[in-house]
């Protein structure tokens, strides 16, 4: 019971700290978020084929994918975004911090919970894996930054 409540919270709590922040920020980093989610789940689907990992317990709505991607990881993202972007070193030092947390304090506890197991993955791979994913959701804000200016001025 006390992991059922944990990953929901995962799932549901971290979308309550956007509320009290600028709108419209959120609107231009959240496409970014929903990118980075949909690149972590493809690395989950990766993960199963390649037996990074191995999930263990889960919640209804989801198979083979904690809720920590909907959840911490899309709000996060969006949030990390928000505050940093457009300083890429704040961005890239804040993001690897956040990874090491993951990596080696929060991948632990899942692991411990019976969440989920590392197999052929350690934590250093995590955190390579985490910070390449940051990475990538850099350069699509980038990229995404350049589609929205060019369309406000044709």
């Amino acid at each position: 019971m006390f992991v059922q409540l944990v990953m929901w919270s995962f799932l549901l709590l971290p979308w309550l700290l956007l509320i009290p922040l600028d709108k419209s920020k959120i609107k231009r980093y959240f496409p970014a978020g929903l990118f980075g989610a949909l690149v972590l789940t493809f690395v989950f689907q990766m993960a199963e084929k390649f037996d990074w990992w191995e999930i263990k317990q889960n919640i209804v709505l989801l198979d083979n994918i904690t809720p920590f991607v909907y959840g911490v990881f899309l709000v996060g993202t969006v949030i990390i975004l928000y505050f940093t972007y457009e300083r890429f070193i704040v961005f890239f030092v804040t993001n690897l911090i956040v990874d090491s947390f993951l990596s080696f304090g929060l991948s632990k506890w899942y692991e411990y919970l019976g969440i989920y197991e590392l197999i052929n993955m350690n934590e250093f791979g995590v955190l390579l894996l985490t910070t390449v994913i940051a990475l990538l959701i850099y350069l699509y804000q980038k990229w995404q930054d350049g589609v929205m200016i060019k369309e406000e001025f044709s």
